[in-house]
């Protein structure tokens, strides 16, 4: 099959990347073409990371190759995040198989439009998919104000019908997508990452050795872009309450941090700053032996988009005993219940925990006997891990990963295209030619073509 497929890759500091990066690395048996953002010109092509049979393109030569050669699937990884936006113009013009990395859009999608100026076509977008919300919402965006609230309206609508698949990576949300868009065909692809037991003792103890931690002691480990939705705030609470009775706990936080939050800062203001290590951006190289030096990992997350963590699951692979959030989504997933040592999940089979679970109500609480109990009972710890290390041999590799992505390929090949909603917004549906046909007319003429595609759109006219 001859695939194209618009996502971020390395260089570019973004999960959705090394990702990619990874599953297409196993989908040799195809013939695939990589489109990148080419927005800043064509160095941003020139400096991606090769990847072995792929080519990598800008996404600007898409229109005229599909028009020569048409690609039998062209295949969006859609994230929550800015880098994503310059696949909108063309998936809503060329459906195909739309992976929904978060199922929740409207940040990402409202800031693209307003950094355009174009808070008309938000607005419009907003009111079309919840037709039943009032228009001032929409302003609260536009104002700056939108915050959390965005979570109530994710923004969705638009690329679940203009593809011919969807695609998540839980079986959670693909049930609820499919109740919330009847008709549309989503379908569940298993979350896979690479084997994560490479790194040896001796590299986790010079990870250790670098950042001043001692060798007994017991580290507690975060993995990704440092942001309040990654639950620090309350580990550091509740470190800073059980610290002082148990001395050999660390917290080591491994990622990028943005300007507007300071951990280190409010660890020193509760007064555990010597408990704490941040590392900034580690380059994806360095990650395993980070990954190795830690012996629990801490997943958290709220606000979510229900997205599936890759993080995780490398923690997973590894072998680690993972801590994580007691979300709906993950409600599948075996969890131990610190507080009674009970064993939650939504599959009455499962009896062996492969993780640990944090409820939001209870979060400081639970956070308190992860750090103490975790500490003190390495027996827990390796069973946790190796039930762990099961489980992703079991569902989460990149074999099984790749084998769910051939059957979405091939669902995905033999669905026509949709039609577009006649309710669309103007601006998604306009064909490109509205600022020629403008200046035909101050010249008394008429422009003479067609609709054609999207390509040399200006931005007041792209999607």
């Amino acid at each position: 099959m001859r695939i194209a497929w618009f996502s971020p890759l390395p260089p570019h500091r973004s999960g959705i990347a090394a990702y990619s990066s990874e599953i297409l690395a196993c989908l040799t048996s195809h013939a695939i073409e990589a489109f990148v953002d080419d927005g800043s010109g064509r160095a941003a092509v020139a400096g991606t990371r090769p990847i072995a049979g792929v080519a990598v393109r800008g996404a600007h030569d898409f229109v005229w190759r599909h028009a020569r050669h048409p690609y039998d699937l062209v295949v969006y990884h859609l994230g929550n995040d800015l880098c994503h936006d310059y696949m909108w113009p063309y998936l809503v013009r060329y459906a195909g198989l739309v992976v929904l990395h978060d199922a929740q859009l409207h940040q990402s999608r409202a800031r693209a439009l307003i950094l355009q100026h174009r808070e008309t076509d938000f607005r419009a977008e907003f009111a079309y998919s919840y037709p039943e919300a009032e228009a001032r919402i929409a302003d609260l965006t536009v104002a700056g104000l939108g915050g959390t609230l965005c979570y109530f309206w994710p923004m969705v609508r638009i690329p679940v019908e203009a593809a011919r698949v969807v695609a998540v990576h839980n079986a959670y949300l693909a049930r609820e997508l499919a109740g919330e868009f009847p008709g549309r065909m989503i379908r569940h692809i298993r979350l896979g990452v690479p084997d994560s037991l490479a790194s040896t003792a001796a590299s986790a103890a010079e990870v250790r050795r670098r950042h001043g931690i001692p060798d007994e002691a017991v580290v507690f480990g975060c993995f990704g872009r440092v942001t309040p939705e990654k639950g620090l705030t309350g580990v550091l609470r509740a470190l800073a309450q059980v610290g002082p009775s148990v001395p050999n706990v660390r917290l080591l936080v491994v990622g990028e941090a943005p300007s507007y939050f300071d951990l280190m800062a409010q660890a020193r203001e509760l007064g555990i700053a010597d408990l704490v290590v941040t590392t900034g951006y580690v380059d994806e190289g360095a990650l395993p032996e980070y990954l190795a030096a830690m012996d629990v990992t801490l997943n958290l997350r709220w606000p979510t988009g229900r997205e599936t963590s890759a993080a995780w699951m490398r923690c997973l692979a590894a072998g680690k005993p993972t801590v994580i959030t007691d979300l709906a989504h993950l409600t599948n997933m075996p969890s131990l219940d610190l507080r009674s040592m009970t064993v939650a999940c939504t599959d009455p089979g499962a009896t062996e925990p492969v993780c640990v679970h944090v409820e939001l109500i209870d979060d400081i609480n639970m956070l308190r006997l992860v750090l103490r109990r975790l500490t003190e009972d390495p027996a827990l710890r390796d069973r946790l891990g190796r039930a762990a290390r099961r489980y992703w041999a079991e569902h989460a590799t990149m074999t099984v990963m790749a084998r769910d992505y051939e059957a979405a390929f091939a669902s995905a090949a033999t669905v026509p295209n949709p039609a577009k909603p006649e309710a669309w917004p103007a601006h998604l549906t306009a064909d490109g030619t509205a600022t020629a046909r403008a200046l035909t007319a101050g010249i008394g003429t008429q422009y003479p073509l067609g609709p054609v595609s999207g390509a040399g759109m200006t931005s007041a006219e792209r999607p």
